[in-house]
């Protein structure tokens, strides 16, 4: 397979030096790595506010910003500690056995809340006017690095490493020129990954928009009622086409019952519409249950913000490892949903795949309905989360989905809607697929790109 990729306006680079040339260093020699600040938990809030704490939760594996789970922070804020978009910062500490971001570098995003620079997160600052500061972002996403990193970190179960440790690391500088290119090359990988995932959220909003409009909140329904006749305005202008929109009018109440639902709509449980099904592990102990060909979910695949779509796994299992266990096979379309410790996590199977015991899949009980199910378990996940228990760690249980109810329209609403909502999801996990490219296409280059092995000749990169 080849790859061509356009990376912005032409931009020619006569060619590199000869890794010969490149002048063996320190970082030490060319950046400081500024401490955080250690801001006060009383002021920590599940409130979103418009400060966010940066973290080492904030860090993808292999580097790189996430904001997942955001810390939203309503205090004073010292001077100094609000981080800028394109900032680069550095990961000290790791919680995860793996070390999975010990050192990696990120990009401070432009975003409409303000990052603050909180302890055991470094703020990269160029100490030499020939150096390019993304270049050593890039750097800091090599796997030589990530081993110097690594194998000089402290600390048995949470690995710590320090600016100390970071800036003893040596490496082969390029000339500027050099690493501007480079620099260039990579980002435009990044840009083009967070541009889709920018589609992606634009996407996913459209589909829980019409959903709550005409499932959860009965627009069409209330704004009839309220006298509008323009059939366009009552479904409240997300059909363009006035003549479809005068048919789907049409399959919508007129009025509200006494207990506040569309009239003939009546309320049932999760697991009326659905078929829940459990997962399983094979035992960790056997070598030939896992590395298989077949993907096996848990939470930690769970995918980032509105990419919805899960198409690989970290970990897989075998043939043998699935018929000696719990886990059984899920088809695409599949929505599986974290039952334990971490609840109401939710995904849509790309590929046929297995999960943990600690997870559930939801499949329609009849219908095809793949993307009506994943957006009923969206919108009944606060009170999935409501209804779980469990002393230590919250559990969703099967008797759980007994007890989450959802409004159930007539079919032919549901049939439409599914029909509204493919061409969406669709294009979501294109979107997914293409980045997972990007990402396989950006790793490769990076290595061959920071030895000198791969010169980039002008602004387009081709990769076979």
């Amino acid at each position: 397979m080849r790859i061509r990729l356009r990376l912005g306006s032409p931009r020619r680079l006569l060619g590199f030096r000869q890794m010969t040339e490149w002048e063996t260093t320190r970082l030490a020699d060319l950046i400081d790595i500024q401490h955080g600040y250690a801001f006060k938990g009383e002021y920590f809030t599940d409130r979103k506010t418009n400060d966010v704490l940066v973290t080492p939760g904030n860090f993808s594996i292999g580097g790189g910003f996430q904001l997942t789970k955001p810390k939203y922070y309503d205090g004073p804020v010292p001077e100094g500690y609000v981080l800028q978009p394109g900032d680069v910062i550095v990961t000290m500490t790791d919680l995860s056995k793996q070390a999975d971001t010990l050192g990696y570098s990120a990009f401070v995003p432009a975003s409409q809340v303000r990052f603050l620079h909180n302890q055991r997160v470094g703020k990269v600052a160029l100490k030499d006017k020939g150096t390019h500061l993304p270049f050593i972002a890039w750097l800091m996403r090599t796997r030589d690095y990530r081993n110097a990193i690594v194998g000089s970190a402290t600390g048995s179960t949470v690995k710590h490493t320090s600016p100390g440790r970071i800036l003893a690391y040596r490496f082969k500088l390029p000339p500027l020129n050099t690493q501007i290119v480079i620099a260039d090359t990579l980002s435009a990988f990044d840009d083009k990954i967070a541009l889709n995932r920018a589609v992606n959220e634009t996407l996913e909003g459209m589909a829980q928009t019409i959903f709550r409009d005409w499932l959860v909140d009965f627009g069409p329904v209330r704004r009839k009622m309220a006298g509008i006749t323009d059939p366009q305005a009552l479904l409240g202008g997300l059909i363009l086409d006035h003549a479809s929109a005068a048919q789907i009018v049409r399959m919508f109440p007129d009025r509200l019952d006494d207990d506040g639902l569309p009239a003939g709509w009546q309320k049932a449980p999760l697991s009326s519409f659905v078929s829940i099904v459990g997962g399983g592990t094979p035992k960790t102990s056997i070598e030939a249950y896992w590395g298989g060909d077949i993907p096996w979910f848990s939470v930690a695949d769970t995918p980032a913000g509105s990419d919805i779509f899960v198409f690989q796994t970290e970990k897989t299992i075998t043939q043998t490892g699935l018929e000696t266990s719990a886990a059984r096979l899920v088809s695409e379309g599949t929505t599986i949903i974290s039952a334990r410790g971490t609840v109401g996590n939710l995904a849509l199977v790309g590929r046929r795949m297995t999960f943990n015991q600690s997870c559930y899949g939801l499949t329609p009980s009849t219908g095809e309905y793949p993307y009506l199910t994943y957006l009923l378990a969206a919108s009944l996940v606060s009170s999935l989360k409501g209804m779980a228990h469990g002393s230590v760690f919250a559990t969703i249980t099967r008797k759980t989905f007994d007890n989450a109810m959802f409004v159930r329209p007539d079919a032919s609403v549901f049939d439409l809607l599914e029909r509204m909502m493919a061409p969406l999801f669709e294009r979501v996990a294109a979107a997914v697929q293409e980045n997972r490219t990007l990402a396989e296409a950006r790793d490769y280059l990076l290595p061959r790109l920071m030895s000198g092995e791969v010169c980039v000749a002008d602004a387009k990169t081709v990769i076979a």
